[in-house]
């Protein structure tokens, strides 16, 4: 068996997704992770946001289109975007634009933090930053790669914000990824197919699903390259429009 049919390659393409979409729409009801009770039949489809704010985006357009909304979560030290810059910021306000709510993607290793009073000051500092940034209401956060202590923090909030790693949402519904480009538990379709009852937490990355099959590598590869290529081109703009030479040896 090769790679391509063992990580179910042809999963991860933006048509295959909206089939997914439809499949999810014909057995559940999307919900948002501020509902207070989780129904039987919900699905809480969420998005952490690790590498590409314009993967993102089309698939928030895909979802506007099937009339269902899910909840990014945006990153503020990732390697591969600035969540600052003036293109990603307008990414992100089209996606709240089109209806989906925004979260935090909290990377708790940056601080090095290791108890509950410290993991909620600079949730507080960072949730109130990006709705100031993005004019928008911050309700909920997940945790980015998190280690033993982060995997202990399992109430059902902190620092106001509602925690994806809440019991509640762990617990008593399933869960499918696609962690690293590829099914990290079961296949969602199979999982969409199987499930008759119960509820449902989704988690994709916007990085892995692109027009054409690639493998995973092949499309962290083309994030980084898209990266490069966008760092090259605004340079090259910001000498053009000072009247500026680009000189080379």
């Amino acid at each position: 068996m090769t790679n391509s049919t063992e990580y179910h390659f042809s999963d991860f393409t933006r048509e295959n997704y909206r089939k997914l979409l439809r499949l999810a729409k014909s057995k559940y009801n999307f919900i948002q992770f501020t509902e207070k009770q989780i129904a039987e039949g919900s699905i809480l489809w969420r998005h952490d946001v690790d590498y590409s704010p314009q993967s993102a985006l089309k698939l928030a357009k895909i979802e506007n289109e099937e009339g269902v909304k899910s909840t990014f979560f945006l990153l503020f030290h990732s390697e591969f975007y600035n969540l600052l810059e003036n293109v990603n910021t307008e990414c992100f306000k089209s996606i709240s634009n089109l209806g989906h709510e925004i979260g935090l993607h909290f990377d708790a290793s940056f601080y090095n933090i290791q108890d509950v009073e410290t993991l909620e000051k600079y949730l507080n500092i960072e949730s109130s930053f990006l709705g100031e940034i993005l004019q928008t209401k911050i309700k909920a956060f997940s945790f980015h790669n998190p280690f033993e202590f982060e995997l202990s923090c399992n109430e059902n909030t902190y620092a106001g914000l509602i925690n994806t790693y809440a019991k509640r949402f762990h617990k008593d519904i399933g869960y499918c990824s696609d962690s690293n480009g590829y099914w990290r538990y079961k296949r969602l379709e199979d999982v969409l197919k199987e499930s008759k009852s119960g509820s449902l937490q989704i988690l994709t990355h916007p990085e892995w699903w692109q027009e054409e099959i690639l493998s995973p590598k092949q499309r962290v590869l083309r994030c980084i390259e898209g990266r490069s290529a966008y760092v090259r081109t605004s340079y090259e703009n910001f000498l053009k429009l000072h009247g500026r030479s680009d000189i080379d040896w």
